[in-house]
């Protein structure tokens, strides 16, 4: 998605005659190993503007825009479909995105509600220092159908006070919390608190406030923190309504696990642009990590859980599959969590293989059948499945 309109900004970048598409990509390949080295090796304590630059722009907007569209398009459809934050009133949806850039998480939020509520029209108003970025993801806005656009130019290090009277649906932070507020330093989880309550004016009763951060221990961890505190503080004045499945603190943390923090890892379609850049630059782009947290004034609200089953689980592990079972961790609805072998005895290694690849770190599963305990850990004898959604996958 998007994929010709970030290619034409990196011919215009490139002087607008710089030949076929193969040409420009790979002129382009500097530039986002550029961009991957400030984002991975450098990471200033304050961001440079550096979407000002055209051909910097154009770099994240066909290496990293697809990236981001996806991880948040991810968060999205399970808001939605499993969560139900789903706005009473779709007669005009609005998504708040702080710290846009050229807004991939709030155009993913948009086309998750446009697929599941097909022609809902949705405004999506960017907030950002950015003038170059804004005024792309105000052309990229204008290429799709009942989707209107708004900006708001501002300093993220100094957010004014945002006067929209409670009136978005969703306000999304996609990357930019650990940008607006480094997750490491002076106060972190203080800071972030102060920014994520500023922001509550702006949304709706039955709003959802909508954060991704990057998988690192660092910033998974802060966010965590973040969740926890309104789990012991619900309504002041936000209950975390996701992607955990009770109001529960995180039980990595409250065990002192350091080597455990909560996040996805999800399988993807890279687009062929992306994976043409990536032959010489040798990134690894096969899944996508990341971490969120969704927040709302009013309560989260679970699906019954279905009959004949032990209840919903979340899987906070890989599926590792050993001789004889496959090997997993899941935390319940009370923030218990389960250490679980799956026996694989007569099965083949391919069948073995198909079963652990049905399953992805961060997702709902229900688990049918028997817990029995095997010391600290439990044996499952049963089955388990991954829970779906309204768009098709799993």
């Amino acid at each position: 998605m998007f994929e010709r309109f970030w290619l034409e900004k990196a011919r215009q970048a490139l002087g607008g005659n710089a030949g076929s598409d193969e040409i420009v990509l790979e002129k382009m390949r500097s530039r986002v190993a550029e961009l991957s080295d400030l984002f991975t090796k450098e990471r200033p304590a304050v961001f440079k503007d550096y979407m000002s630059d055209p051909a910097l722009l154009a770099a994240y907007g066909l290496f990293f825009f697809p990236q981001s569209f996806a991880r948040a398009s991810f968060a999205a459809r399970r808001l939605l479909d499993f969560y139900g934050r789903v706005p009473a009133d779709l007669s005009r949806v609005r998504i708040l995105d702080i710290g846009s850039g050229a807004s991939p998480c709030g155009f993913a939020l948009a086309a998750a509600l446009q697929k599941k509520f097909e022609g809902v029209p949705v405004e999506v108003c960017c907030l950002d220092r950015s003038r170059a970025a804004l005024e792309a993801a105000r052309e990229l806005a204008g290429t799709q159908k009942n989707l209107f656009f708004r900006s708001v130019p501002a300093d993220l290090q100094n957010l004014p006070p945002l006067q929209f009277d409670a009136s978005f649906d969703f306000i999304v932070l996609g990357w930019s919390l650990n940008e607006i507020v480094p997750a490491t330093g002076k106060e972190p989880l203080e800071r972030a608190l102060v920014l994520l309550k500023k922001l509550s004016p702006a949304l709706k009763a039955d709003g959802t406030l909508l954060v991704l951060e990057p998988a690192l221990k660092e910033t998974a961890e802060r966010l965590q923190r973040v969740a926890d505190y309104f789990v012991r503080n619900p309504g002041l004045p936000y209950y975390r309504v996701a992607p955990e499945l009770g109001q529960h603190p995180d039980p990595h943390l409250a065990a002192g696990d350091h080597e455990m923090w909560t996040h996805d890892v999800r399988t993807w379609e890279a687009p062929p642009t992306l994976e043409f850049l990536n032959r010489k630059l040798f990134r690894d782009i096969s899944v996508l990590k990341f971490s969120w947290s969704a927040f709302g004034k009013s309560p989260a609200v679970l699906p019954a859980v279905p009959a004949g089953t032990l209840g919903y689980f979340r899987l906070v592990s890989p599926v590792e599959l050993t001789k004889p079972a496959l090997r997993f961790a899941v935390v319940d609805a009370a923030g218990t969590r389960l250490q679980i072998e799956w026996p694989t005895r007569g099965l083949s290694k391919s069948d073995c293989k198909k079963m652990a690849a049905r399953f992805e770190r961060g997702d709902v599963v229900t688990l049918a059948g028997e817990l029995k305990a095997l010391g600290r850990d439990f044996r499952l004898q049963g089955e388990m499945r991954a829970v779906p959604d309204d768009f098709g996958e799993k």
